[in-house]
C-alpha cells in the first residue's frame, strides 16, 4: 500500500497550503491598508496640493495604478510627495488641484477622498501576494497531475 502522503504529494500540499496563506495574507493586507487610508481620511488635517506629474501604468490584465507627485505645504513646510491609487477613478492632469488629508504627526502621510495615498510600494504589495500564492497553487497543481505515477 502506498504512503497517502508520500514524496511529491506532501509537497504539493505544502505548496498549495503556502499560496493559501498568500492570498489570504494579500486579502488580509488590503483591507488593513483600506482601513488605514479611511483614518486618514476623517481624521487628517486638510491641505491643497497640486499636481506636478501624473504616471499611469499597468501591472498585469487586471491590476492597472496611478502616482501622482504632488507638492502640498503643512505647518510651513513644503513637501513633494508621491501618492498611488489601485483605482483609476480620478483622471487627474499636471496642475490639477486637489485636498489632501495630511496626518498630524507625519506630514509626509497623506491621501485623498477618492483612495490615493503615500504607501506606493505597500498599495501594490497585495495583488503581488494574491498573484503569487495563485501562481503557487496552479504551479503545485500542474507538477502534481504530469509528476511520475504514485509510488
Amino acid at each position: 500500500m502506498a504512503n497517502l502522503f508520500g514524496g511529491r504529494r506532501l509537497r504539493s500540499v505544502v505548496a498549495v497550503f503556502l499560496g493559501t496563506l498568500l492570498i489570504g495574507s494579500g486579502l488580509v493586507l488590503s483591507a488593513r491598508l483600506g482601513t488605514a487610508i479611511d483614518e486618514r481620511v476623517r481624521t487628517g488635517a486638510r491641505a491643497t496640493g497640486r499636481v506636478v506629474h501624473v504616471e499611469r501604468f499597468k501591472v498585469s490584465r487586471s491590476f492597472a495604478a496611478t502616482r501622482l507627485t504632488v507638492n502640498y505645504t503643512f505647518g510651513g513646510v513644503r513637501h513633494r510627495e508621491r501618492l498611488s491609487s489601485e483605482l483609476d477613478e480620478g483622471r487627474y492632469r499636471n496642475g490639477d488641484v486637489l485636498t489632501l488629508h495630511v496626518d498630524r504627526s507625519d506630514p509626509t502621510k497623506a491621501a485623498t477622498a477618492e483612495g490615493y495615498a503615500t504607501e506606493d510600494l505597500l498599495l501594490q504589495l497585495p495583488a503581488l501576494l494574491e498573484g503569487l500564492g495563485i501562481v503557487v497553487i496552479m504551479l503545485s497543481l500542474a507538477l502534481l497531475r504530469t509528476g511520475a505515477p504514485a509510488e
